[in-house]
């Protein structure tokens, strides 16, 4: 198999500077020919990294980097039309996408399962301009990921709790949005929504217990708007996946759907924040749009 190698230095806290070297020799010792490796600079290089590569028709195109790595590679494999498979390494913090291709963090196995060069197609879910691998969070849990993203000096997934606690303390806030899906709207007072490809967020949160990635659906959780104590409540439910039945929790699956707040309110989409104040969001799902070598 002949791949191109993306990596992110960044991804992980710096994981991605330590092991890059590590993931393309034992790519190449498991017969993986890489004949072009790249690293990423700044934000947006991964996405614009993955389309230049594609135009030179590899069989793989492996990024190594976590969640934000793997948001960047399937917004610039979509942009440039994709059809060569994509693959993920994962070298992050939470590894969510990873995850949801039953190798979670482990590095090394990732590599050993993209050099069976076995295709999987996959779903992929759009918001507005851009689209998301994993999933989409609105209100509490975007404010959680803007706080862990400033949190550089932790490296681990301990970053997620202490962004928690912050977020608790010092921005709590239950805007009011509009739900509109399937001929129905919903408006509350919300904690969070978070619209689900895959089944976790943060590294631990099962948000989505029965989310499926090829299934053509979205998983929607609904949390609404609680007090601190109903929040610290819900967090350990929501740690082991138990939250489904919860009176503050209303949950649905769904193909597409619109969400809309006066106030406007903060998105982040597979950990990356993008928006601080959104007004409206139309989200979608693609069924199985896109090809991983996984």
């Amino acid at each position: 198999m002949r791949a191109a190698l993306i990596i992110n230095p960044a991804a992980g806290r710096g994981a991605g500077r330590r092991l890059g070297a590590a993931v393309a020799a034992y790519l190449s010792e498991l017969g993986v020919q890489i004949h072009s490796q790249h690293y990423s600079r700044a934000a947006g290089d991964i996405g614009a990294l993955v389309g230049e590569q594609l135009s030179t028709h590899p069989d793989a195109v492996i990024v190594v980097g976590g969640d934000g790595t793997a948001h960047e590679a399937v917004n610039g494999w979509m942009r440039a039309g994709g059809g060569t498979p994509l693959a993920v390494v994962p070298v992050g913090t939470g590894n969510d996408f990873t995850k949801m291709l039953g190798y979670g963090s482990d590095w090394r196995a990732a590599c050993r399962q993209i050099a069976q060069a076995h295709t999987r197609h996959v779903d992929i879910a759009r918001c507005n301009d851009f689209y998301f691998a994993n999933n989409l969070g609105i209100g509490f849990d975007a404010r959680v990921a803007m706080a862990a993203n400033r949190m550089q000096w932790l490296h681990s997934q301990a970053v997620y709790g202490v962004a928690l606690i912050k977020t608790l303390a010092l921005n709590h806030v239950t805007p009011t949005v509009r739900v509109q899906h399937a001929g129905e709207t919903l408006e509350t007072a919300i904690t969070l929504i978070a619209v689900n490809n895959g089944r976790a967020e943060g590294g631990a949160f099962v948000l989505a217990p029965q989310a499926q990635i090829d299934d053509g659906l979205l998983d929607v959780v609904v949390a609404s708007g609680l007090s601190r104590s109903g929040i610290l409540r819900l967090v350990p439910r929501v740690l082991r996946g138990s939250h489904i039945d919860d009176p503050a929790v209303t949950m649905f699956t769904t193909d597409q759907l619109v969400i809309e707040s006066n106030t406007g309110v903060p998105v982040h989409a597979d950990g990356e924040i993008r928006y601080t104040d959104a007004h409206r969001l139309e989200i979608e799902i693609l069924p199985r749009r896109l090809t991983l070598m996984a």
